[in-house]
């Protein structure tokens, strides 16, 4: 009796062991299909991303804004397609697939498990070049007056296509792009200024310079006037604006008049082909193109002040072909505010007699400054830093211009990310 007894038992812990061996066995089995599917998702994902970053480059050296192109790799199909929306926008998709063996699946589909991963951006092809807090083509070389030191704290983008040049410790809180490179470099242990978003050197960005845009906007505002009456003036002008929308003007010799901004700028531009002055409380959306001079005789505002209302729509771009010049007088020699988007293509933006003005306290800039040439607004002494003529600089970034720009400001050829989906 033991020894059938003992046969049983030893049979019954056969059979449980090999039921026991079969569910690890169907267990480790189902463990391999979800590390299969774990692995090809990854894999599938990687390709998505991938496959954008080509279209960004295709889009971006190629021009590429429509169709779509294959690849497959890793045994993996992605498409990535382009298409334009609206008149300023590309957008981008990549999605990748790949199949995997999944026995559940397969039960009951009797077909292999397809994995997929897509992801899609938006990007805008022309940018405002107000977008940028700070532009130059060339930022002077290696000089003292040029650098930025440890009091500047700038908050919007920065770009130059020279050299940026630092001292000490200052902050740049958005993007720092400089074509040349930085000095001190930004990875070497002299450097201690702060990139809180990082930056990039080998970024090329070509000033714009076609402005056939804005002329042909104020022909079409000027329609049948005469010259110097409308939206087109070819001698002298001085513009004073005033909060509830109005500006006196000066026209060459002739007396002052006082008429509505919108009346003699009905698409939002004037042009000039002489010398512009201008100062007051702007109220509205105005861009001012002259082929020659604009001058800051005085204090120039926005009537809602965005550093107070960040939803004031008051937007002033004031484009010279050649300087715009904050003018040596008694107004400006007790701080200049000026709140503005400033843009000279072919010079620069100084304040006159920089080096021999008295103390003239603080230029206090809201806005963006875009210049081909850095100018200076105050000379100081490079041994102790202590400003001997001019102005110290107070500049801060007018957030809205993320978003807002003057009517028919000039654009860049840069794709810009405004959204993206996975």
């Amino acid at each position: 009796m033991w020894g059938k007894g003992a046969l049983i038992a030893v049979l019954g812990f056969t059979m449980t062991f090999s039921i026991y061996k079969l569910n690890l066995s169907k267990a480790i089995f189902s463990t391999d299909e979800h590390i299969s599917t774990h692995y090809m998702q990854t894999i599938v994902a990687q390709n998505a991303k991938s496959g954008l970053n080509m279209g960004i480059y295709k889009a971006w050296n190629e021009a590429w804004n429509t169709g779509n192109f294959t690849i497959a790799e890793d045994a993996c199909t992605t498409i990535v397609s382009a298409a334009t929306v609206g008149a300023d926008s590309l957008q981008l998709m990549s999605k990748a697939w790949s199949y995997v063996f999944d026995e559940g699946h397969y039960a009951q589909t009797s077909q292999a498990l397809k994995v997929q991963d897509s992801i899609t951006a938006l990007f805008a092809k022309e940018t405002p070049i107000s977008h940028y807090f700070w532009f130059t083509n060339n930022e002077g070389g290696v000089q003292d007056w040029n650098k930025w030191i440890t009091t500047d704290t700038v908050s919007g983008p920065v770009h130059t296509n020279s050299a940026i040049y630092t001292y000490n410790s200052p902050v740049f809180n958005e993007k720092v792009t400089a074509y040349k490179g930085f000095s001190p470099d930004p990875v070497s242990s002299s450097s201690t200024a702060n990139f809180y978003d990082g930056w990039e050197v080998g970024i090329e960005i070509p000033i714009p310079t076609d402005m056939t845009v804005l002329v042909a906007a104020a022909i079409i505002g000027n329609g049948l006037a005469p010259l110097n009456t409308k939206s087109i003036y070819n001698i002298d002008t001085s513009f004073e604006f005033f909060a509830d929308g109005k500006v006196a003007r000066i026209v060459g010799a002739d007396p002052p008049d006082t008429v509505l901004v919108t009346d003699i700028a009905p698409t939002g531009v004037i042009y000039s082909a002489n010398d512009v002055r201008v100062k007051g409380v702007f109220n509205g959306q105005l861009t001012i193109y002259t082929t020659d001079d604009i001058w800051f005789d005085d204090d120039l505002v926005y009537a809602s002040d965005p550093t107070v209302n960040p939803g004031s729509d008051d937007i002033l771009g004031l484009i010279a072909r050649d300087e715009i010049i904050v003018t040596d007088n008694v107004a400006n020699n007790s701080d200049c505010i000026i709140q503005a988007c400033i843009f000279t293509w072919n010079d620069d933006f100084e304040a006159e007699n920089y080096s021999t003005r008295p103390l003239a306290g603080e230029l206090k800039i809201t806005g963006s400054i875009v210049q081909k040439n850095r100018g200076r607004i105050g000379n100081f002494n490079a041994t102790t830093g202590i400003i001997t003529a001019g102005f110290t600089r107070n500049y801060q970034y007018d957030t809205r211009l993320i978003t807002l720009s003057p009517p028919y400001y000039p654009t860049i050829s840069h794709l810009r990310l405004l959204s993206w989906w996975e």
